[in-house]
């Protein structure tokens, strides 16, 4: 394959992927159930594998001891964490408005007097603007309460969406080898070696992310949300919860995790001593997350530096929000693994001797 045929490959490619990107969008409300059904399938697959070739379990029931997993899984979550991580969100929501109250009537005319700021940096505003949008979200979420469960066409809705996820995710893990050999199948034989290498690179960037990168969040947010519980700090669960999934940008969950954390501790206690616990809790998960989590779950395998996963989640969650959010590193990945691959089989003018030095 020359270099003009590989050029137009890639760009065929990228067309591909674009027109794949519009078709979903416009069909997202019927693709939905099936895209997570995917996605779901894609990330179990590898205990699939593991139970079928080193306890040589047939597959159907390897399958089966898998989904029978993740639904147990599911239903903790649902009557569990979810019910706890709202009562946490409520109260500290209540606890909010009167913590600005207290840096207004007794930091603010301190910080005022010795002269570090100039005015109160309008924390009234601040107070009454929270206010007001708790409010809105009350009133939308007891709207969205009435209307979940109290409409009838929203709950068979939804019950048919998760009988659909429930039903591709089970035949998608049985026959995905199946799956996968299909697809080679329909390859042009001229190109399929070059698509393969492209598409198990893709594969490798895609499973690192999505596989490692999920491990670190739930693995930093259980070690900040037990850490938080045993030193006594209040909503333990949600600061845990927070850090952790914003750990997907580098520093990010650290930052805004530590900072929480040291406020809600402070507000708690008014001492050194938690504050000082805090910070070392934090300390210890940012050096675990750098000399252990990362490596021994991602390695070096996604490529991307921190400014780009910066600039590639804030696109995203401009452009679609919080989807965005969660697509944008995928798909950042995998145009680097394109575009990668295409710079490395173009020629290089350096060795052609097309640009000489003086």
């Amino acid at each position: 394959m020359n270099t003009l045929q590989q050029s137009l490959l890639f760009v065929a490619i990228l067309v591909s992927l674009g027109l794949l990107g519009a078709f979903i969008y416009h069909l997202s409300p019927v693709l939905t159930p099936f895209m997570i059904a995917a996605a779901l399938a894609y990330l179990t697959d590898p205990l699939v594998e593991r139970l079928t070739s080193k306890l040589k379990l047939p597959r159907t029931l390897a399958v089966t001891l898998v989904f029978l997993v993740v639904i147990f899984l599911f239903v903790i979550v649902l009557l569990v964490l979810i019910p706890a991580l709202q009562q946490q969100i409520v109260a500290l929501a209540a606890k909010i408005p009167g913590w600005l109250e207290w840096l207004q009537k007794t930091v603010m005319p301190e910080l005022v007097a010795m002269g570090v700021v100039q005015q109160d940096l309008g924390i009234e505003s601040v107070k009454s603007n929270l206010t007001e949008h708790m409010s809105q979200a009350s009133s939308f979420a007891k709207w969205l309460w009435h209307t979940l469960f109290h409409s009838g066409l929203a709950i068979a809705e939804g019950f048919v969406h998760l009988f659909i996820i429930v039903i591709a995710t089970f035949y998608l893990l049985r026959d995905w080898k199946k799956i996968l050999s299909a697809i080679n199948a329909l390859l042009p034989t001229k190109y399929a070696p070059t698509i393969i290498t492209i598409a198990n690179q893709c594969d490798g960037v895609l499973s690192t992310f999505v596989r490692g990168q999920l491990s670190v969040m739930v693995a930093l947010g259980s070690i900040y949300g037990l850490g938080l519980a045993l030193i006594g700090v209040n909503f333990s669960l949600l600061l845990g919860m927070l850090a952790g999934l914003l750990s997907i940008v580098p520093y990010l969950g650290s930052i805004v995790g530590l900072g929480s954390a040291l406020a809600v501790a402070y507000f708690q206690f008014h001492d050194i001593w938690h504050v000082g616990g805090v910070l070392a809790l934090f300390g210890v998960g940012h050096i675990l997350e750098g000399m252990v989590l990362t490596p021994l779950l991602i390695g070096d395998k996604l490529g991307l530096h921190p400014v780009v996963v910066i600039f590639a989640v804030l696109a995203g969650g401009h452009l679609l929000g919080f989807v965005g959010v969660v697509l944008a590193l995928p798909i950042t990945a995998i145009l680097v693994v394109l575009l990668r691959e295409l710079l490395h089989r173009l020629p290089n003018p350096l060795q052609q001797g097309e640009i000489r030095g003086s």
